[in-house]
């Protein structure tokens, strides 16, 4: 990729043309969007193009998760913007952590893994919205990091907070393992009916160094610990 920003030893140069932003490598595309504070009409000409790519998949992702988890083709478009506007804020993607060589392939599957977690947070909150700090999918280890991920207003987190404290202490009872399984079930699936996402359950697995079956029975001795502890205290 030929920058044409110009260095210490040469006066900046013109920048790349639309034709080769359109003809851009992916990957570059996120550099040139990483740019829009220097270079805003390149960055958004690369946005547009990075979102002509990418929009039909980002979509049918959505429309393919929202249908798991009951919801409909308005949700679907809603979270598919999300997706964008988070790709936007942080064009974080890295190919040297993706599983695929192709660049393509592991951009989508970054974005994939956006579509959830902008799902988890239209169903915890009834909006999805463009996150004020990185939300890659990951294992939820406190109460703090469960409400953190919300993006919603003080008030409403203070609330939030106040409730899941409650949680907290019934998970006093239980291991460190048990209350990372709940917390992050209950973030990605919160009314236990949906799948979680297949790159969590991976994570749950590979950290804690449990398998699938020891996982479920963590999820469910949690569950019942919370339902007991909870059913005593309010009477």
């Amino acid at each position: 990729m030929t920058h044409g920003f110009g260095s210490s030893t040469e006066t900046t140069k013109p920048m790349e043309t639309a034709e080769e932003i359109k003809t851009a490598c992916s990957l570059d595309l996120f550099e040139y969007i990483s740019w829009k504070t220097d270079y805003p009409d390149e960055a958004a000409s690369a946005f547009k193009e990075f979102s002509f790519r990418f929009e039909r998949d980002v979509l049918r992702m959505s429309e393919i998760a929202c249908s798991k988890w009951g919801y409909d083709e308005t949700v679907a478009f809603d979270i598919s913007n999300c997706v964008f506007q988070r790709v936007w804020k942080y064009p974080s993607y890295n190919q040297e952590k993706s599983k695929s060589k192709d660049i393509n392939k592991g951009v989508k599957l970054w974005l994939h893994k956006i579509v959830y977690t902008q799902l988890a947070n239209y169903k915890n909150n009834g909006f999805c919205y463009e996150a004020d700090k990185e939300t890659d999918l990951t294992l939820i280890e406190t109460i703090e990091d469960f409400v953190g991920g919300f993006g919603v207003p003080d008030e409403k987190r203070r609330i939030i907070l106040k409730t899941m404290k409650v949680v907290d202490e019934a998970l006093l009872h239980l291991t460190h393992k048990h209350k990372i399984i709940y917390l992050t079930y209950k973030l990605y699936c919160p009314d236990d009916k949906t799948y979680i996402p297949r790159a969590i359950s991976k994570k749950l697995q590979d950290e804690l160094g449990l398998a699938q079956g020891s996982i479920r029975k963590y999820k469910e001795e949690a569950n019942k610990i919370v339902e007991t502890y909870l059913t005593r205290i309010n009477g």
